[in-house]
């Protein structure tokens, strides 16, 4: 590049970096915003259990799932989207209601693939019990979405593969929970098709306990990671803990077969159990509403540039407190180091994880403070500059559910909220209290932060993102 061309690069990013101060003054390379309003939201909908996905070619195009609005016979559900960043969101009426007499959305989750098409995979309940579908674009960007084949149980998630460096760019991965067995299993249905036809292959362990929280990921080199739990019977005292371990098992070939770290995978702590939630109770009942952690204590990452994999969980540990924990491999899942996320001071859940091109990961996850006579529940942004050896935390809102007339409790937001990493950028939602609305109520609150550690020098790296 020669000296004139850096130059005009450097004040176009100077530009850049003055409108972002004004967007967000002071806040650390922080933008957060209400994606609902009163004329998108006229019936004050709680908008729980959001995912979030941003499109690979324009970073500035942002797509969020979450419950707000069914579909029906004439009308489908929404999509919020948003092309300037997340300052201004539209509600896009696309997933169509997938066969007759189908209820839904339910569980659900978003993404999309290299051409910056969207993804959607949809629980519907009805006729035969719960279906999952994942939907696609067929006829443009905000046209109905066309679902493929139903398949599945409960708890459907998505991932699509859109390395270039993949020789199965496009494979539709979903993962979902097996019902139907003596014990439920972790299952995965892959796709060719987009989704219009899908194999499903048990993934978890099942042989002496159920599975549960089953999260995917993709390497740049096509491998697919799952990250679940094995539920192994209660701790007793306190309640609403159990016992598991978190494992992560490998396929090597687009999700045929997940042989690729044994038959059983490997446990990312170690052989001993760890301590997490299982309860309808996050929080604490006698200061007012909680919350239910149940499916919720797991997620998984690779890092789009050496493909070294990432995996929060919760553990309780010596603290008294249950933790976010992260877990590290270098060399594609066969052995871990372990981190601790929280400081240690307040039960923490909800991890959601995620790494940027320039290899910083990002941790998003819930506490709660009950020292008060209400408790107060915290939404995080922890980021680690150094791999996952140190952490930087910030809490992006605090939010006492009590007065919130929609926010219902044993739950509040769901099972899992939304984080992502585009360029060297965080993108998230979660559901938190309004801003700005005539009612108080919970609302789909988006974020944006930098992954660079002093926010300004992240104009010039992030220019582009």
């Amino acid at each position: 590049m020669n000296t004139y061309s850096l130059s005009v690069r450097r004040s176009r990013l100077t530009t850049a970096c003055l409108a972002s101060v004004i967007v967000c003054s002071g806040c650390g390379g922080l933008f957060v915003k209400d994606v609902a309003s009163d004329a998108l939201d006229p019936n004050n909908l709680s908008d729980t259990e959001p995912s979030i996905a941003v499109n690979p070619k324009h970073h500035k195009q942002i797509a969020i799932v979450t419950f707000s609005e069914n579909w029906t016979a004439t009308k489908g559900a929404p999509v919020w989207k948003s092309a300037d960043g997340g300052k201004t969101w539209a509600k896009v009426f696309q997933v169509m209601q997938p066969a007759t007499n189908q209820v839904g959305p339910g569980d659900q989750k978003i993404d999309f693939d290299a051409a910056g098409e969207i993804y959607v995979a949809e629980l519907a309940i009805g006729g035969s019990g719960y279906v999952d579908y994942v939907y696609r674009e067929s006829t443009g960007p905000d046209a109905a979405l066309s679902p493929g084949a139903g398949y599945g149980d409960d708890q459907p998630h998505l991932g699509v593969d859109r390395s270039s460096a993949s020789a199965l760019q496009g494979r539709v991965y979903s993962p979902w929970l097996d019902f139907g067995q003596p014990r439920e299993r972790s299952t995965d249905s892959w796709s060719s098709n987009q989704g219009v036809a899908t194999n499903g292959v048990g993934v978890g362990n099942n042989a002496l306990y159920p599975n549960r929280t089953t999260r995917v990921a993709i390497a740049p080199d096509g491998k697919v990671y799952i990250i679940y739990k094995t539920r192994e019977g209660s701790t007793g005292a306190p309640p609403g803990f159990e016992n598991v371990h978190f494992t992560v098992n490998r396929s090597d070939d687009g999700g045929v077969t997940w042989t690729g770290l044994g038959a059983s995978g490997v446990s990312v702590h170690g052989t001993s159990q760890v301590q997490t939630y299982f309860t309808t109770s996050f929080g604490n009942s006698a200061n007012g509403k909680v919350a239910r952690a149940r499916s919720s204590d797991a997620w998984i990452a690779v890092d789009s540039h050496d493909g070294d994999v990432y995996a929060a969980y919760v553990s309780q540990d010596a603290s008294g407190f249950a933790q976010i924990y992260v877990a590290r491999s270098t060399d594609q899942g066969a052995t871990w180091s372990v981190t601790r996320v929280t400081d240690g001071s307040h039960n923490s859940a909800y991890p959601e994880i995620a790494v940027t091109r320039r290899g910083v990961v990002g941790v998003l996850y819930i506490d709660y403070d009950d020292a008060g006579s209400v408790t107060l529940f915290r939404h995080h942004l922890a980021r680690s500059f150094h791999r996952g050896s140190a952490w930087t935390d910030r809490v992006l809102q605090t939010m006492n559910p009590g007065p919130i007339a929609n926010a219902a409790s044993g739950f509040l937001w769901g099972d899992y909220e939304g984080l992502t990493a585009a360029g060297n950028t965080f993108y998230g939602v979660f559901t938190g209290e309004s801003m700005g609305r005539t009612v108080l109520q919970l609302d789909p609150i988006f974020f944006r932060q930098t992954s660079c550690r002093w926010w300004w020098l992240s104009c010039w790296f992030d220019a582009d993102d």
